[in-house]
């Protein structure tokens, strides 16, 4: 049996609890878009976590608010699991906890999950991350660790590792570790330039931060950053706009600050509007090249608040 798992903390921890469980032995990463697109062929041997709902799947677990949204809506008799909750991860451990307690070691792991996840955290762990905050944000794809080809592939398969690595190691032994102490080498080098590429691609229009970085070659960063940078601190939504496939689609990710959270939009509503989806407060949405600027556009427009009487 194999985990199809979105590569990030959340994902390569449902890996970790299945193989724990005894319900997987092999684990595949792959993107939304993907999924979205028709490029990754699941079965009946498969167990797939958060990511979109795949009828075909052995089990299906997730925690996105825009599968409520689904038309056709979610069966009543798919097997896995579905709620609200901080993360996938947390899913996944009640379902399996009460057939499989073995696997409450991994208690403090959810939780730290479940923080991040959630976005949970103070402006010291966006500063001066640490354990499982650190070994998220390596792993996450929006730090953008991939983004120079020369590592790309030592990259995922470092990625592959974890689960495995989580089997039998604290977070704090992995980081400790020569590959994961590269990784941390090459991320923290690449944060001062690119939060002078954040503070050039970015503004604030009333109570949202504007970010285009299309045509630009992004630094892994991590993403929570652009909250904590002056002149756009007082946002309390952000709207980016990024390079996707070349001539294809371009990628829109929508955000409320997790500092100031007075926003209330809906952000996986609003970009399943555009073939995307996401949580109540973050969310991403794919459209074609030819139609990102009205996007973008609208997409901001729907993000704005009265500026006053």
């Amino acid at each position: 049996m194999k985990a199809i798992i979105r590569g990030d903390l959340d994902g390569i921890v449902c890996a970790t609890l299945l193989k724990a469980a005894g319900q997987v032995d092999t684990v595949s990463i792959v993107s939304i878009r993907d999924i979205l697109d028709g490029k990754v062929k699941v079965t009946d041997q498969d167990i797939v976590c958060n990511l979109p709902f795949q009828p075909d799947a052995y089990m299906w677990f997730d925690h996105h608010s825009s599968e409520t949204k689904n038309v056709p809506p979610l069966p009543d008799d798919f097997r896995g699991g579905f709620a609200l909750a901080p993360s996938t991860a947390g899913v996944v451990y009640k379902y399996l906890l009460l057939s499989n307690p073995e696997i409450e070691r991994f208690a403090q792991l959810v939780r730290d999950t479940d923080m991040l996840d959630s976005a949970d955290l103070t402006e010291e762990d966006i500063r001066n991350p640490q354990g499982t905050i650190l070994l998220g944000l390596l792993l996450d794809p929006r730090t953008r660790m991939y983004s120079n080809s020369n590592y790309k592939d030592d990259y995922l398969a470092w990625k592959l590792k974890i689960p495995d690595l989580l089997l039998e190691y604290s977070t704090e032994e992995i980081l400790a570790m020569p590959e994961a102490r590269e990784w941390q080498r090459i991320y923290r080098e690449c944060q001062e330039e690119a939060i002078r590429i954040l503070q050039g691609c970015s503004y604030l229009d009333g109570n949202v931060i504007i970010s285009d970085f299309r045509g630009k070659m992004l630094a892994p960063v991590n993403r929570f950053i652009l909250y904590t940078l002056p002149d756009l601190s007082d946002g309390n939504i952000s709207v980016q706009i990024a390079d996707g496939e070349p001539g294809v689609w371009d990628e829109i990710a929508v955000g409320h600050s997790i500092f100031k959270r007075t926003s209330m939009v809906d952000v996986g509503e609003l970009c399943s509007w555009y073939g995307g989806g996401g949580h109540r407060t973050v969310g991403v949405c794919r459209p074609s090249v030819e139609d990102a600027e009205q996007v973008f556009r609208e997409i901001i427009a729907a993000c704005k608040e009265p500026s006053g009487p």
